[in-house]
């Protein structure tokens, strides 16, 4: 049987940022999956219109898989991990993406604010015991091409049944790209290995269950009269 599939986007370089971690650390977890599942990864163009379209395949194309998790990397301004809970739906910022496109016009075509199905609370707590120092729960996912991107994951994952979210890396300078993978691959494994238990704890109250329900059938068989 195979391994869990885990879908990882990143991104490559936009304005000042000539090296973008997000796209290193999707990779690099692709190339070396944490213990127990594989990593499909793909790189999305910096662009409110093209990054969307880019999901919506790179998801649509693994589907089949069953995926249990779509996962969004971004790099942000500051030195610490920060988990996003949600994707605005309307984009008003005026920074323009690597097409020359400005956000604000977007508008509200984008649709309704969406937000994560997972615990996020949980996971940062299981990133910090996986090494990192700084990790932070955000509400807002900044307004860029992340954040559009972010609204994409959730949204295609989400009509599939699968989970999606998005976490913000720190700069290269602040957190070297081969640490994050580190950082990320142990936190995805120790993921992986808390969930296969939770439902390994699930199976075991079931067949309980199921055991003792067959014992009482029994007796009840054995006690009616002949």
């Amino acid at each position: 049987m195979p391994l869990p599939l885990v879908l990882v986007t990143g991104f490559g370089p936009f304005e000042d940022r000539r090296h973008n971690p997000s796209r290193a650390v999707a990779a690099a977890l692709e190339r070396e999956p944490p213990p127990g599942l594989r990593v499909r990864s793909r790189e999305l163009p910096v662009s409110f219109l093209a990054a969307p379209r880019e999901v919506e395949r790179f998801v649509a194309r693994h589907a089949r898989s069953r995926p249990v998790l779509v996962l969004g990397l971004g790099v942000q301004r500051k030195g610490y991990f920060r988990f996003e809970r949600r994707a605005r739906g309307r984009t008003t910022t005026r920074r323009v993406d690597n097409d020359g496109t400005v956000g604000a016009s977007l508008g509200s075509r984008v649709g309704p604010t969406l937000r994560t199905t997972l615990d996020v609370r949980r996971l940062a707590r299981l990133l910090r015991e996986a090494g990192a120092h700084d990790v932070r729960i955000s509400n807002d996912a900044g307004g860029y091409v992340c954040e559009r991107t972010y609204h994409a994951l959730l949204e295609s994952a989400g009509k599939r049944g699968v989970a999606a979210l998005f976490l913000h890396v720190p700069p290269a300078k602040d957190v070297p790209s081969r640490t994050q993978a580190r950082l990320v691959r142990a936190w995805l494994a120790a993921l992986a290995r808390q969930e296969s238990a939770m439902r390994g704890r699930s199976s075991g109250v079931s067949g309980r269950a199921a055991a003792k329900a067959r014992k009482s059938s029994t007796k009840a068989r054995r006690s009616r009269p002949m």
